[in-house]
């Protein structure tokens, strides 16, 4: 099985202390990082909070020593593309409540905030 990070779940675990790599791969996951959203990530970097640009700086250096699987969305937004691949069987590791609402397969944070739940709809 497959999972995509998307921008505001890597942001998330990062601030809530998950090691979501870790739990993911312990799930049966392979993680795959796309490229555009490594761009967000470091977009973030322009207009954040200070704690924002600190869990960047830490999810950049951890895609680094981890040597995250990339791929490519594809020529469209983002958003647009989760949805594709999601639509397509792959699990999304995201927070977005649009994304969530339309793909079947997404990897959330638990309401207690510290683990990682697979749902399927």
């Amino acid at each position: 099985m497959e999972v995509i990070l998307d921008t505001n779940f890597i942001v998330s675990c990062i601030k809530k202390k998950i090691d979501f790599l870790t739990e993911l791969e312990s799930m049966g996951f392979k993680v795959l990082l796309p490229k555009e959203i490594v761009e967000e990530v470091k977009d973030l970097r322009l207009n954040s909070d200070r704690n924002t640009k600190v869990a960047v700086e830490v999810a950049l250096d951890l895609f680094r020593k981890r040597k995250i699987k990339g791929m490519t969305l594809g020529n469209k937004p983002v958003d647009e593309g989760l949805i594709e691949f999601g639509k397509k069987g792959a699990y999304i590791a995201t927070l977005d409540t649009a994304i969530k609402r339309i793909i079947p397969n997404k990897i959330v944070i638990s309401d207690a905030g510290n683990k990682l739940e697979a749902e399927r709809s």
